[in-house]
């Protein structure tokens, strides 16, 4: 059994879900101890509780020590049964989080699958259903994952309620990828959103992040801008800006907060563009961590460039090695752009 310190890298959720996915997808049993040690609240929270809960489920795992609060687990996977599933975390933890964990393993299930997740979409620490849809799904498409994806509502803290999902279609083996540039910048995408709140935030957050944006990028730039209510249990706001580069894809996403102004929702999410955008690199900060597991299992070598080195990107390519033989190297220093090549080894 793999033993593995839940407190390496970034010390977070990080380290389990990541070890939950190449667990169910080598067969391989693990057990992590200092779960979240670098948390403020350690141990197993209700979102953590429910991805184990999944890939248990999806691979009729034995565990031991899944309950809340606890610091370690012991998880032996069996078989990849695909299915029909569905998991309501019960808060505002994040459904994209979960869905993360079970994609890649049902991938070398015998049928499709689909997974409905309750909980929240656009919720803090996590990529927001937008960014999920619109930038984490089309990238795995290219590297031969074959699906759709589906939202029925969606939901913010504290409430959550949201429920989202994916049909995921058996791929028995995965391209490499080469992201080493972007090309120019051809559109802007934004789209802001309130949740039984006054539609006139969703328009502050909106023109905030276009004064912003505007006084950085080229004039001209075609931007397809809109905002929109959308269907939730509790309110909530978010932004969420897409930049489509000639060879590349990225997203940013603002979410509005009691007490926080509308316009300081816009003007962050605007910002965090723009640092991605004059890094001049192709992949954004987000996407980076979250392409690991897919290339550890490709068929060749992948190479790709981020904007920014992140500890969750480290911490992802440290579990990837416990399950997978492989070659990595990362170039760059954690807060700086940087360079990541992986070859997985017969």
């Amino acid at each position: 059994m793999i033993e593995i310190d839940g407190s390496m890298g970034e010390g977070g959720g990080q380290v389990l879900r990541t070890a939950l996915s190449l667990s169910c997808l080598t067969g391989q049993g693990f057990h992590v101890y200092n779960i979240r040690k670098n948390r403020a609240k350690s141990g197993l929270m209700r979102q953590h509780l429910m991805a184990v809960q999944a890939a248990a489920r999806i691979a009729t795992a034995n565990v031991a020590g899944d309950r809340l609060g606890s610091p370690e687990l012991s998880f032996l996977p069996d078989s990849i049964t695909p299915g029909e599933y569905s998991f309501d975390i019960g808060t505002a933890g994040s459904a994209t989080l979960v869905l993360q964990t079970v994609i890649p393993p049902l991938l070398a299930a015998r049928k499709a699958s689909r997974v409905t997740v309750i909980g929240g979409t656009h919720v803090p620490f996590s990529p927001s259903w937008n960014y999920f849809e619109e930038i984490f799904w089309p990238s795995i498409a290219r590297l031969g994952v074959a699906g759709e994806t589906v939202a029925h509502s969606f939901g913010f803290y504290p409430k959550g309620g949201g429920r989202v999902g994916c049909l995921v279609q058996p791929a028995e083996v995965l391209a490499p990828c080469l992201f080493r540039e972007r090309g120019r910048l051809n559109r802007l995408r934004i789209v802001s959103a309130a949740g039984n709140l006054p539609r006139t935030i969703a328009e502050r957050q909106l023109q905030a992040a276009l004064a912003s944006l505007r006084g950085e990028l080229e004039r001209g730039l075609p931007m397809d801008v809109e905002t929109r209510e959308v269907q939730t249990f509790g309110q909530g706001t978010f932004i969420f800006i897409k930049g489509e580069y000639e060879h590349a894809v990225a997203g940013f996403t603002g979410l509005g907060e009691r007490g926080k102004p509308a316009e300081a929702v816009g003007a962050e999410a605007a910002r965090e563009f723009l640092e991605h955008h004059e890094s001049g690199e192709p992949v954004d900060p987000h996407l980076a961590d979250q392409l690991v597991p897919y290339l550890a299992r490709g068929t060749g070598s992948s190479l790709f460039r981020t904007s920014r080195v992140t500890s969750h990107l480290v911490t992802n390519l440290l579990v990837a090695g416990y399950f997978l033989n492989l070659s990595c190297k990362l170039e760059g220093r954690e807060g700086c752009p940087g360079a990541v090549a992986i070859t997985p080894q017969p």
